[in-house]
C-alpha cells in the first residue's frame, strides 16, 4: 500500500478526528475541500468494511452528494484511488456518489409504486421538457396576449410584431423557471390554483404560468414520464409515505457527506436531513463561492444556517481556511474584495454578499483565506514570482474589440508576449494559462483571435468550437437531404464538408475561389451535378493553365458521397447520422460526437414520431449556433485538467474548482458586475419590457405570496429591485471565484460594451476600482 498522504492540521481534524454527528465545514478556495472530503469518505468506507467484513448481508455505504456530474466523476475517481492505494480495498465498493437528482432517481426507481409510477417510467430530459413547455406556451399565448402586451414598452404599438416574437422566444424559459421553483416548493398546479381563486388581477402572470404548468403535468402523465424536478419531489414523497423504506435507507447510508453545500436547495436539504435522521451528516462548502443562485433553486442561506450556532446548536463547525494555491499577494487581493464589500461597498444592501463573520473561538474572520505555514508540503507560490495588473486608466475608453486585442497581442501583458517568452521552455514545463469571461459569447470571439495569432487553446464554453463545427457539418447534410432538389443547399454541403486543405486554399487563393464558383455556376440542377452525362464538362470549367488537377476527382468523390447519403435516407435518423459521420469524420473525437448526435436524435424521434429531417436539422442548428449546449460531450464531464502551455478559454462559472498559473479576467465592467447603482443595467431586464421589469423575478415573487413564503402583499417592481440586489451579490462572488483561480499571475481588463455608440457606456466595475486603489495603497508593489 502507498504511504499515507500528509494532511494539514485542519484537514486532519476533519478526516481523522470525525467520530460522527453533524459537522459543517466552511472551506476557502484552494483549501483542499474535495481532497479532504474524499479522504474522509475513504476512511469511513474502510471502517464500514472492517465492521462488516464477515457479514454478506451488510449493504452499508457512505453516501456522497455533490452538485454536478463533474463532481460525481471526480469524487468517484479520487475515493477509488485512495481506497486502493492506502487501504488495499476493492474499487467502487462501499460508497455511492450522486448528484441530488441521481440520488432521487435511485430512491424512486427502487420503489416507483410508492409514488404512483410504473416500473418502466421514463425521465424526460430538460430539452424535451422545455420543448413541451414551449408548445403549451405558444398554444395559450393568444388567449393571454393582452396581458403580455401590457408588459411591453412599445406605447404606440408600432413594434407589436417584434414584441410578440420576443415573448414567444423567451416566455418558455421563464415558465420553466416557474415550474422548477414550484416543484422546489412541492407545489402542484392544483395547490397553486387554490389561493389564485382569491387573488386579484395583479396575479395574472402567475395564472398564465399555472395553466401552462397544469398542461405540462398532464402531458407528462400521458407519456408515463417525470422530469428531473419531479424526481426530487417524488423521492421525498416516497420517504414520507413508507417509514420502513426510510429506515432501510437510513441503515444503508449511515454516513452522508455533502459537497458544494453552498449550492444546496430547499429540497436537497430536506432530503438529506430526512435520510441522515440528524445523525452523521457532514456538509462542506464555501458560501462566498455561491454563484448559481440566480438561475437555479440553490441558496447559500441553507449552509449559513447550518453553520450558525443560534440556528443549529447541534452542529460542530470545522474550518478549512488555509490555502496553498495562490501567491500571498493574490490571497490579499481576494481578502480585500471581501473586506471592501462588507465594510465599504457604496450600496449598503450588498454588504451581506460575503460570509465575513468573526469567529470568537479562533479569533479570525470566517471566509478569510490564510496562507500555509512554513511546514506545509504545499507552499504558496512566492510573491517574487507573482504579478497582479489591473488594466484601467481613468478616462480610458476601451471597446470590446480593443480589449480582446490587448489580451491576445496588443499589450506587454498579452498572451502573444507571454508565449514569446516561453519559446525555449519545454512544453511540459510551461505554465498553465486561462482567460476567464463572464459569458460564453465573449469567449467565442476571443477564440477567433487566438486562432488568428496561432496561440494554442482549449475551450470550456457552452459548446466547444470543434463540437459546433462538427455538428454544423452534420446539420448541413441533413438540411440538404430534407430538400434534395435544392441546388443552393447542395452547394452549402460542399463548402461545409470541404477538407481543411481545400478551405485554406479558398481563403488564400482567389483563382481557386473563382474556379469553384465557375464549376457550380455551370450546374443548372441537382440531377445534372450528381449524375452528369459528361464528366469532362466540369473539367472544362477550370481556368486555362490552372494547376488543380485533383479538383475533378474531388468533385467525383463528393458526388458519390451525396448519392450514398440520399440512398441512406430510408434508414432511421440515428443510422443515417452514423452513416454520414462515418463518411465525414476520421478523428476519434468527431466519430464519438457523431454517435452522441445519433443517440440524441434517436431520442427526439422517439419523443416526436411525427418529426422528419427538417425538424432534426433544426435541432442541430440550435447546437451548432450555440443556442443550447450539447450535453454529454465535453471534457468537463470527465474532469478537466489544464494543459501546460495551452490557453484555457472558459466562463468563470466553468472555471470553479480549477486553477491556473496565469489568469486573465475579462470584461469586468458594471454590466457584467453591477453594484446596484442608478446607472447599472441588468441582463435579466429585457429592453422590450416596460419599466425595466424583470418578469422572472415578478413571477416568482407572485408564487412566493401565493405559497405563503412571503406574507407581504405583492407590489409590482419590488421583486425586480430585489433581483438586482441578488444578482449584484452573486456577481461579487463570481469575481471572487475568478480572482482565486490564479496561482501566480492575475490580469484584469474591462471594456465599455457594445452600446457606447448609442451613448450608453459601460463603466469599470466598482470592485475593480476598489481593488486597484488597494494595490496603489500597497505602493505598486505588485502592479
Amino acid at each position: 500500500m502507498a504511504e499515507r498522504v500528509q494532511l494539514r492540521p485542519e484537514q486532519s481534524v476533519i478526516v481523522e478526528g470525525y467520530t460522527g454527528g453533524k459537522v459543517g465545514v466552511a472551506a476557502v478556495p484552494g483549501s483542499g475541500k474535495t481532497f479532504t472530503l474524499s479522504h474522509l469518505a475513504a476512511r469511513l468506507v474502510a471502517t464500514l468494511t472492517r465492521e462488516g467484513a464477515f457479514d454478506p448481508d451488510d449493504e452499508r455505504e457512505v453516501l456522497i452528494v455533490t452538485f454536478t456530474n463533474t463532481g460525481v466523476n471526480s469524487f468517484r475517481a479520487r475515493i477509488d484511488r485512495i481506497l486502493r492505494e492506502q487501504y488495499g480495498l476493492l474499487s467502487y465498493i462501499g460508497y455511492r456518489v450522486r448528484t441530488l437528482h441521481g440520488l432521487a432517481h435511485d430512491i424512486v426507481r427502487e420503489r416507483p409504486a410508492l409514488v404512483g409510477l410504473a416500473d418502466d417510467f421514463t425521465i424526460l430530459d430538460e430539452k424535451s421538457a422545455l420543448d413541451i413547455q414551449r408548445d403549451i406556451v405558444l398554444q395559450r399565448l393568444s388567449d393571454w396576449w393582452s396581458l403580455f402586451e401590457s408588459y411591453g414598452n412599445d406605447s404606440d404599438g408600432a413594434n407589436r410584431k417584434a414584441l410578440r416574437y420576443r415573448f414567444e422566444q423567451e416566455l418558455p424559459e421563464l415558465i420553466q423557471r416557474f415550474i422548477k421553483y414550484a416543484k422546489d416548493l412541492r407545489l402542484t398546479p392544483e395547490l397553486i390554483a387554490v389561493p389564485l381563486r382569491r387573488a386579484g388581477g395583479e396575479y395574472d402572470l402567475a395564472r398564465f404560468a399555472t395553466e401552462v404548468y397544469a398542461d405540462y403535468q398532464r402531458s407528462l402523465a400521458y407519456r408515463g414520464a417525470v422530469d428531473f424536478d419531479d424526481l426530487v419531489r417524488l423521492a421525498l414523497e416516497a420517504l414520507h409515505r413508507d417509514s420502513h423504506y426510510l429506515r432501510r435507507l437510513r441503515a444503508r447510508w449511515p454516513y452522508i457527506l455533502e459537497d458544494e453545500a453552498q449550492d444546496s436547495s430547499r429540497l436537497q436539504q430536506e432530503m438529506l436531513e430526512l435520510l441522515s435522521d440528524g445523525r452523521n451528516w457532514v456538509r462542506v462548502g464555501d458560501p462566498n463561492q455561491a454563484i448559481n443562485t440566480t438561475f437555479t433553486t440553490a441558496n447559500p442561506r441553507f449552509l449559513l444556517d447550518f453553520l450558525d450556532p443560534a440556528v443549529s446548536p447541534d452542529v460542530t463547525e470545522r474550518p478549512l481556511s488555509v490555502s496553498g494555491r495562490s501567491a500571498p499577494s493574490i490571497i490579499a487581493l481576494a481578502n480585500e474584495l471581501l473586506r471592501w464589500t462588507v465594510e465599504e461597498h457604496p450600496a449598503p444592501d450588498l454588504r451581506d454578499a460575503f460570509n465575513y463573520a468573526y469567529d470568537t473561538v479562533r479569533h479570525v474572520r470566517r471566509g478569510v483565506i490564510l496562507p500555509v505555514d512554513e511546514t506545509d508540503p504545499q507552499q504558496n507560490p512566492p510573491d517574487s514570482d507573482a504579478l497582479i495588473h489591473i488594466a484601467y486608466t481613468p478616462g480610458q475608453k476601451i471597446t470590446p474589440e480593443r480589449e480582446r486585442e490587448m489580451v491576445v497581442a496588443g499589450e506587454w501583458f498579452s498572451l502573444a508576449e507571454f508565449f514569446a517568452g516561453l519559446e525555449s521552455v519545454p512544453q511540459a514545463e510551461r505554465p498553465t494559462v486561462a482567460v476567464l469571461v463572464p459569458e460564453n459569447s465573449l469567449g467565442f470571439k476571443l477564440t477567433e483571435l487566438l486562432r488568428r495569432y496561432q496561440i494554442p487553446y482549449e475551450e470550456l464554453l457552452r459548446s466547444t468550437t470543434e463540437t459546433r463545427e462538427a455538428v454544423a457539418q452534420l446539420r448541413a447534410v441533413l438540411e440538404y437531404l430534407a430538400e434534395p432538389t435544392d441546388l443552393r443547399k447542395l452547394k452549402q454541403v460542399y463548402w461545409t464538408v470541404m477538407t481543411p486543405e481545400q478551405r485554406a486554399l479558398v481563403e488564400e487563393d482567389p483563382d481557386f475561389r473563382q474556379t469553384l464558383t465557375r464549376v457550380f455556376s455551370r450546374v443548372k440542377n441537382v440531377e445534372e451535378f450528381l449524375w452528369p452525362a459528361d464528366h469532362i464538362a466540369l473539367d472544362e470549367s477550370l481556368p486555362p493553365g490552372a494547376d488543380y488537377p485533383w479538383l475533378a476527382e474531388a468533385l467525383d468523390d463528393f458526388r458519390r458521397l451525396v448519392r450514398r447519403w440520399l440512398e441512406a435516407t430510408i434508414l432511421p435518423v440515428d443510422q443515417l447520422v452514423l452513416t454520414i459521420g462515418g463518411d465525414l469524420f476520421s478523428d476519434p473525437v468527431d466519430v464519438a460526437l457523431a454517435y452522441k448526435v445519433a443517440v440524441l436524435l434517436r431520442g427526439m424521434a422517439d419523443s416526436h414520431p411525427d418529426w422528419r429531417l427538417p425538424e432534426f436539422a433544426e435541432e442541430l442548428r440550435v447546437i451548432s449556433s450555440n443556442e443550447r449546449r450539447f450535453i454529454g460531450f465535453d471534457d468537463v464531464e470527465a474532469g478537466y485538467e489544464p494543459k501546460p502551455g495551452v490557453v484555457t478559454v472558459a466562463t468563470i462559472h466553468a472555471a470553479k474548482g480549477l486553477e491556473w498559473d496565469r489568469v486573465y479576467l475579462m470584461a469586468v465592467s458594471n454590466y457584467g458586475f453591477p453594484s446596484a447603482q442608478p446607472y447599472d443595467r441588468y441582463i435579466s431586464e429585457r429592453w422590450y419590457v416596460r419599466d425595466r421589469l424583470n418578469l422572472e423575478a415578478e413571477l416568482l415573487a407572485q408564487l412566493d405570496r401565493l405559497a405563503g413564503v412571503s406574507r407581504d402583499p405583492y407590489v409590482e417592481g419590488e421583486a425586480t429591485y430585489q433581483a438586482r440586489l441578488d444578482y449584484a451579490r452573486e456577481r461579487l462572488r463570481l469575481l471572487y471565484v475568478g480572482i482565486t483561480r490564479a496561482r501566480k499571475e492575475l490580469i484584469i481588463t474591462w471594456n465599455m460594451g457594445r452600446s457606447w455608440q448609442n451613448g450608453i457606456e459601460n463603466q469599470p466595475a466598482l470592485p475593480l476600482l476598489a481593488l486597484q486603489a488597494f494595490l496603489q495603497q500597497e505602493r505598486g508593489e505588485w502592479q
